[in-house]
């Protein structure tokens, strides 16, 4: 990227009001057949949304939409990172964070809720390949939404995925025209570009798509993820060292029904441990779009703060461990109709204190649940998630589920327990209904896994 005289910020006007299934990029085209090699596209989170099908239907009665949307970012969040009344400033699992988690209400249809999109860079990818194919042009394409600032008053867009271009540009180790070495300036060039675009888009003139024109860039193929801050460098991740203290204190306290604290509660500071470790071997690449690194971190700040986080008892959140069991051939799935969820599951549970790793609570979970024996798994976890629930605990937390692939040996069939309403084996391309959207990603990285392995 280089510095120019100008730049030009030009809308697109006449899009129209976007539905699930729209051809995104179709509709740009035809409103901008102008598009040149070169311009920078940024398109509003909400367009993305529309099209993606990432909104929620309510009915249009006001307080049960609010309950929804409230639900909504419940359902969004990693972790809470402030709250004050109904407002909640949470980290998303893509490592946003934001006001209500990125949920929003605003321009969108009565009785609709919009979610961010569930891999934004990936959008990004998309409509950037599909431009190139339509209208002939390459050009970098920015996803953008409305953030506030700590400190400062008013909302300002930013970037929250990118194709094409370098989100951020690195000036340590330049010289200043003074000859000062500049030590710390990296420049999100990326959230600059997002800011400009909006003063010709807004979410009052209905123009959720504006071009850049006339910068100089280059593209270092890591898109959005270099805007997200780790938590190495974050200094304000649990907001302040007291709460660290009350996390501690509060997984030190004795537990329910023990109130004179003369039982000692189990040392699980050896399940800890290894929940950190089995963490860390993960090979997950910050740029790979998929958002995996940004949700270990919410994963590593409970651990930090909550040496308990292997128990059921931690009411905040708690690790728990979940396999995708393949059959022999790695064709079917194995499923558990969850009687607490209502929904087709992987088979998994919540770790107990006397298991030895987080390898072995998950091995335990899928032989409980399958009925099965000689089930081999995976010893690296092939995908992380957060979701909100009231689970065995009876309260509402959230579990921090770490999830392995698994192999049943030829031929074995699973038997019933308990646990499950149902239990059945059904193709990898061919689920039932209602599964979250969250299962065919995870099959599918389990699948990849396995191919990769043989």
């Amino acid at each position: 990227m280089s510095a120019v005289p100008g730049i030009e910020l030009l809308a697109v006007q006449g899009m129209p009001e976007l539905r699930p299934g729209d051809d995104l990029a179709a509709e740009i085209t035809r409103c901008a057949p102008w598009l040149a090699d070169g311009d920078i596209l940024v398109v509003t989170s909400k367009a993305v949304s529309k099209v993606e099908g990432r909104l929620i239907s309510t009915s249009g009665n006001p307080d049960e939409r609010e309950a929804a949307r409230q639900q909504a970012i419940t359902d969004e969040t990693v972790r809470v990172i402030a709250r004050r009344g109904p407002l909640r400033i949470a980290e998303t699992r893509h490592g946003l964070v934001m006001a209500a988690a990125g949920v929003d209400a605003s321009n969108v249809a009565d009785g609709q809720i919009a979610l961010l999109p569930l891999d934004p860079d990936g959008s990004a990818r998309r409509l950037r390949d599909a431009l190139a194919e339509r209208a002939g042009v390459r050009v970098a394409v920015i996803i953008s939404d409305s953030m506030g600032r700590p400190w400062r008053h008013g909302i300002t867009d930013v970037a929250i995925g990118v194709a094409g271009l370098s989100a951020v540009r690195d000036e340590r180790g330049e010289r200043d025209r003074h000859g000062n070495l500049l030590e710390v300036t990296e420049v999100a060039v990326a959230d600059e570009l997002a800011a400009a675009a909006d003063l010709v888009k807004g979410k009052l003139s209905d123009i959720p798509v504006a071009v850049v024109r006339g910068l100089a860039y280059s593209d270092d193929g890591r898109g959005s993820s270099t805007l997200i801050r780790g938590a190495d460098g974050d200094l304000f991740r649990m907001g302040t060292a007291e709460a660290l203290a009350l996390g501690r204190a509060q997984a030190a306290a004795p537990a329910d029904g023990d109130s004179d604290g003369d039982s000692p509660r189990p040392d699980v500071s050896g399940l800890h441990a290894d929940v950190l470790a089995t963490l860390a071997s993960m090979p997950l690449d910050p740029a790979d779009g998929t958002g995996q690194s940004a949700i270990r971190e919410g994963f590593y700040g409970l651990l930090a703060a909550r040496p308990d986080a292997t128990r059921l008892a931690c009411v905040p959140g708690h690790v728990t461990a979940s396999t995708l069991l393949l059959d022999s051939e790695g064709r079917r799935v194995l499923l558990t109709l969850h009687p607490r969820v209502g929904a087709w599951v992987q088979l998994g549970g919540h770790i107990e204190d006397t298991d030895s790793s987080l390898l072995a609570a998950a091995a335990r979970e899928a032989a409980e649940e399958s009925g099965m024996t000689g089930l081999v798994l995976d010893p690296l976890p092939v995908n992380l998630d957060v979701h909100a629930l009231t689970c065995a605990l009876g309260l509402p937390t959230r579990h921090y589920d770490v999830q392995f692939v698994g192999r049943a040996p030829a031929g074995a069939e699973p038997v019933i327990s308990s646990e499950s309403d149902d239990l059945r084996w059904f193709e990898v391309d061919d689920l039932p209904a209602g599964v979250s959207p969250e299962l065919p990603i995870l099959i599918g990285r389990a699948v990849q896994r396995v191919a990769g392995n043989r």
